[in-house]
């Protein structure tokens, strides 16, 4: 397969997290624990399941129901892509 590096974005993390709750995106911010405002088991496993499929092969659900903030999502799914695809850099 191409090694084309699919790294998700910050705006397009929230935008997934505010759609799938049915909030405006202006809503979710770094601070927000997304359990708190109503993101249950079975909308986070949709919710990895898209960013998996996008390339983000890191989203898991027991560390990220582990720790529900949105900002310590967007840290896990924004740097690691490319390093968990490709090995992290080790061959």
């Amino acid at each position: 397969m191409a090694t084309t590096n699919t790294v998700l974005t910050r705006e397009r993390i929230i935008a997934d997290i505010a759609g799938i709750l049915g909030v405006a995106e202006h809503e979710i911010t770094d601070d927000t624990n997304v359990l708190d405002v109503g993101l249950d088991s079975v909308r986070l496993m949709s919710l990895i399941e898209r960013w998996r499929a996008a390339g983000a092969h890191q989203a898991d659900l027991v560390s990220m129901a582990a720790d529900p903030v949105v900002g310590s999502w967007i840290r896990e799914l924004t740097t690691e892509s490319a390093s968990v695809e490709h090995g992290g850099g080790q061959r």
